[in-house]
């Protein structure tokens, strides 16, 4: 999945971000997934139910296995440079373009490389 957006977006335009909840009550969840856009609860990949989250898989138990992600996208192929852009260096370059202090102009957006 990670290559064929690559693939579709450029390298330089995904990156993995973290809706981790690790230990928080199911009311958290329900939070978020209602926020201030609707009334309705919207359960996700859940139920009435079963409302919380699903349990994490087997190989990802959280935040510490994140270097398994940094793995599989070496073993389907990524280079060096592109994995460490999708483990956050595109959120860094992301960060430092969006967030500037008042008065100083934001830095251009990424070109894809062809274009």
């Amino acid at each position: 999945m990670v290559a064929r957006t690559a693939e579709f977006m450029g390298i330089e335009r995904i990156g993995f971000g973290s809706d981790l909840c690790q230990d928080q009550p199911d009311s958290v969840v329900e939070w978020m997934r209602v926020g201030r856009w609707t009334k309705e609860v919207d359960y996700g990949e859940g139920s009435k139910g079963q409302a919380g989250f699903p349990p994490q898989p087997a190989w990802f138990r959280d935040n510490r296995d994140f270097e398994k992600l940094a793995e599989g996208l070496r073993q389907v192929g990524f280079a060096e440079p592109e994995v460490a852009r999708i483990m956050g260096l595109n959120w860094l370059a992301f960060f430092e373009r969006a967030f500037v202090p008042a008065g100083e102009a934001a830095a251009p957006p990424l070109e894809r490389a062809g274009e």
